[in-house]
């Protein structure tokens, strides 16, 4: 099997960041097996968006403005990075933006077609 890449495309009850790529280890036709945090996690497949590499592109996560488990600075509308996966408050229409972890510059993808909701 080729190195795939998921992340979750709607609103679904697991434990997994909204917006992160995660690494496929196995495929089946029901679900996929990824690696998150050094573990293996099944996840159905429906829920995923799969490609063969993830984008490097910010990833946009319209959370939930209410999210209380949440700091301050990640409710409502928040990047993560394609590079290391740190969340980030995105800066309003900027087209690129600095990652503060890893210190990369990317894209933001404001148009991307399968927007990730975010309710915890």
């Amino acid at each position: 099997m080729a190195i795939l890449f998921a992340r979750l495309q709607a609103n679904v009850p697991i434990k997994m960041r909204r917006g992160a790529w995660y690494r496929v280890i196995e495929l089946t036709d029901l679900q996929a097996v990824i690696e998150v945090n050094h573990r293996k996690v099944g996840v159905l497949r429906a829920w995923l968006e799969i490609q063969q590499r993830p984008p490097q592109q910010w990833s946009v996560v319209h959370g939930s403005a209410e999210n209380r488990k949440a700091p301050p600075h990640l409710r409502g509308t928040y990047g993560v990075c394609p590079n290391c996966r740190a969340r980030a408050p995105l800066p309003k229409g900027a087209r690129t933006h600095e990652c503060a972890r890893c210190r990369r510059e990317f894209e933001i993808n404001w148009t991307e077609g399968t927007v990730v909701k975010d309710s915890e």
